[in-house]
């Protein structure tokens, strides 16, 4: 008998069955203290529920950025070289669109093509900072320049110290100064002669006169050579003391010329400009000045005085017919100073009595030479305290300065202030002319006697000349010789032209500021309507500043078309207008008004046109002041909120392009190995 063993047989989709029950199966649930359900035990640590998915696991913002960040790249022939950049920079920079030139380093270069910048491109965004005073954003670039462990340069300094100084709030400007001086100090960072000077200008500029003096002493005992630039930058310190800078500025020149440094053309124009923004001071502060002046200038004519009395002895007593001429020639490095005698004869010997001065001594030495002769230099008959030998006969008698021409006296006028500086070999520029112009006498004598000179000097005259040219005549009402001037520059625009074709530096034009001055000689509606469509044709889109001017010249004869036409056309241009534009139609509107009021008390009724009128302009008015929002017009705008903006497209900018730089690639080399020749 056969005994069969049962077997359970099991069906081969056991494992489906399984896994469609797994769902089903409920977790155990954990309860706290607190009533807090937990769907897994608490004390268990390490166990997974299941393979998480890559976004559950990237639910963090930062990781999101993180990972695009690493996917997207730049390819390395996107990237340009860091000339390149700076080149891009440069071209921002030139057309004064900074807001462009940020973004170059802020999104080209750290967001898109991940380039490090070097210190060179934030030297170049400080400097064009430095150059419009925004000073903010050059100490930001400069703390981003440290974070990002790059060394400042000399360069980096003077650039943070030329943003204080021309900041347009002193008083920021002088923190920041302050404050980056200390930080140079912390750090050991030695200045070199261009800091120095930077920060002259800097804490000059921003009225702490005392702080720029005693850098000049810090300079001193460290020995560092005080050159004409460093007494360059003190003259700009001086102009910012409007009350008593023009003092300032002579004790600075005769420094200057005490430390035998030769002035140059900035020194002269600088020293005009002083002139005309600054004053003397007081009676006191004059007298002080003039002591300083003795102090100096004293000892040299004692010396001059005795070699002169025994000159003329000798030559008396050598010749009783000719006449003699006599030349003073001094040497300011070993104390020389020599006089030539010579004969009217050009072909005779001259004789030359060489003066040594020593400490104990003085001996005179006749040493004969043939010279062509030179005639003997006028004696200046005005006070230059410019001049190096200064009789003080002349100025003991200074008392008080009211007008800015007795202040151009006491540097010797136009004649005179033109010989000094034929003295130490410096040629003027036509900048000198320019900032000379509101310095002479208010007559057109005097102007064309500067034209004279200029002309013998072989100076041509740019546009910025004639345009302080036509505002002097403007100013004293001369219209007819104003419009006399245009007329100048349109001739010689043309014979400009005609003479150098295509090189456009040598040629004139007419620029935004020649309409502004020309503005003032429009005293009729029909004058200023051929002005401005004179500019549209020039491709010069007008401003605020130079409708301003045209509508003060309406408001002067009670031209009521003439105020209304400039209203309408800021309207129709859609213009801002500024306060002093709003300052202008106030001030007629009261003006009107007590014309009015003053003609009821003297019962005149010779007035109704005028009334009318009035009326007529007072319902325009207020209509005009409605629509062009007047409350959000007179907010003041923040001077840096330009830069941070990009550059607005106006009628003059329209043809600029700027060029993007050409990629480098590297091309692909094969390499060949060499084989001697046999």
């Amino acid at each position: 008998m056969r005994l069969v063993r049962s077997v359970a047989v099991i069906p081969r989709n056991i494992n489906t069955h399984t896994v469609a029950l797994e769902p089903l199966i409920k977790r155990k649930e954990y309860k706290t203290e607190n009533n807090y359900i937990y769907l897994e035990d608490p004390d268990t640590f390490g166990t997974l529920s299941g393979r998480k998915n890559r976004e559950d696991i990237l639910e963090d913002e930062d990781d999101i950025k993180e990972e695009q960040f690493l996917q997207t790249a730049p390819l390395a022939n996107q990237k340009l070289t860091i000339k390149q950049y700076a080149d891009l920079i440069k071209q921002y920079i030139e057309h004064k669109r900074l807001k462009e030139a940020f973004d170059v380093l802020d999104v080209r270069m750290l967001q898109q093509d991940r380039v490090k910048p070097e210190n060179y491109i934030y030297n170049i965004l400080i400097g064009a900072c430095a150059d419009v005073g925004y000073t903010k954003k050059a100490f930001k670039l400069f703390n981003d320049m440290k974070r990002r462990a790059l060394q400042p340069t000399g360069d980096t300094y003077t650039c943070l110290f030329n943003a204080c100084a021309n900041s347009p709030w002193p008083k920021d400007g002088h923190k920041n100064a302050l404050h980056l001086r200390q930080l140079m100090i912390e750090k050991g960072v030695e200045p070199n002669l261009t800091n120095y000077n930077a920060m002259i200008k800097a804490f000059g500029r921003c009225g702490d006169l005392p702080t720029a003096f005693k850098i000049v002493d810090e300079m001193i005992s460290k020995k560092i050579k005080i050159r004409v630039h460093t007494f360059n930058h003190l003259l700009q310190a001086c102009i910012s003391d409007k009350s008593s800078g023009l003092r300032h500025a002579l004790v600075v020149w005769r420094k200057m010329l005490k430390m035998r440094e030769k002035p140059n053309i900035y020194s002269f124009n600088l020293m005009l400009k002083c002139v005309k923004e600054c004053e003397l001071g007081t009676t006191e502060d004059v007298e002080e000045l003039i002591a300083i002046i003795q102090e100096h200038v004293i000892p040299t004519n004692r010396v001059l005085g005795v070699v002169q009395n025994s000159i003329i002895e000798s030559v008396n007593q050598n010749s009783n017919t000719q006449e003699k001429y006599v030349q003073v020639e001094t040497n300011n490095k070993d104390q020389d100073l020599s006089y030539e005698v010579a004969d009217t004869d050009p072909n005779e010997t001259s004789k030359k009595l060489s003066l040594i001065e020593s400490k104990d001594t003085i001996s005179i030495e006749l040493v004969e030479k043939k010279s062509i002769v030179v005639p003997k230099i006028q004696e200046r008959t005005t006070p230059n305290f410019l001049s190096r030998t200064l009789q003080m006969q002349q100025v003991l008698a200074l008392k008080k300065i009211h007008t800015i021409q007795d202040k151009f006296a006491v540097v010797g006028g136009q004649e005179d202030f033109l010989k000094e500086m034929e003295v130490y070999l410096v040629k003027p520029d036509i900048k000198t002319f320019t900032q000379m112009l509101p310095l002479l006498d208010n007559t057109k004598e005097a102007e064309l006697q500067l034209l004279e000179s200029m002309k013998s000097l072989g100076i041509k005259a740019d546009i910025d000349f004639y345009n302080m040219l036509i505002k002097n005549r403007c100013l004293r009402s001369d219209y007819a010789d104003a419009i006399e001037v245009k007329q100048i520059i349109e001739q010689e625009i043309k014979q400009r032209k005609r003479k150098y074709g295509l090189k456009k530096k040598y040629h004139l034009k007419k620029n935004i500021m020649t309409y502004g001055v020309l503005a003032m000689a429009c005293d009729t509606k029909e004058k200023a309507k051929c002005l401005l469509i004179e500019m549209k044709e020039d491709q010069l889109k007008v401003n605020i500043e130079i409708l301003g001017t045209l509508l003060k010249n309406g408001t002067v004869d009670n031209q009521f078309e003439y105020i209304t036409y400039i209203m309408n056309y800021v309207k129709d241009e859609n213009l801002k207008p500024n306060g002093m534009f709003i300052k202008h139609l106030e001030s007629f509107n009261k003006k009107c008004t007590k014309i009015i009021e003053r003609s009821a008390k003297s019962h005149n009724k010779c007035l109704p046109g005028f009334m009318k009128s009035f009326k007529k302009f007072s319902d325009k008015y207020n209509k005009w002041l409605k629509e062009i929002d007047i409350d959000a017009t007179l907010a003041e705008e923040h001077p840096w909120k330009q830069f941070q903006e990009p550059y607005p497209e106006t009628m003059q900018h329209q043809g600029i392009t700027i060029k993007e730089p050409k990629k480098f690639y590297k091309r692909d080399r094969t390499f060949i190995k060499y084989k001697p020749r046999l």
